[in-house]
């Protein structure tokens, strides 16, 4: 039987990544919205909450946009290692975000 995840391998890290960006858009702004962090990243710290959050979702959009392009049948081990290792990092960078939220939210 074949399934889905044989015909688009890459689908499931283009999904995470999509919805890690997202998740990240949404602490990130509500994090500069109250006040509780600043924004670290040299390109985005001159705009506002809302602005970094609009360029969040817009870069999600894209990766989703990916699911309907030839680019998700890859079967190359490159890119799957790359997708791979992007999602683990960027999980990594979301699960230290989301506890130094945690920490001055319940301080």
């Amino acid at each position: 039987m074949i399934t889905a995840e044989t015909h688009a391998p890459l689908k499931m890290p283009v999904w995470a990544l999509g919805i890690l960006n997202v998740l990240d858009g949404l602490l990130t702004f509500f994090g500069l919205t109250f006040g509780f962090i600043t924004e670290g990243n040299p390109l985005l710290s001159s705009l506002s909450p809302f602005s970094i959050l609009s360029i969040k979702l817009l870069l999600s959009v894209c990766l989703f946009a990916l699911l309907f392009t030839p680019f998700i049948f890859i079967r190359s081990r490159h890119w799957r290692y790359l997708l791979f290792s992007a999602n683990a990092l960027y999980s990594m960078i979301l699960f230290l975000h989301a506890g130094w939220l945690a920490l001055i939210v319940i301080a």
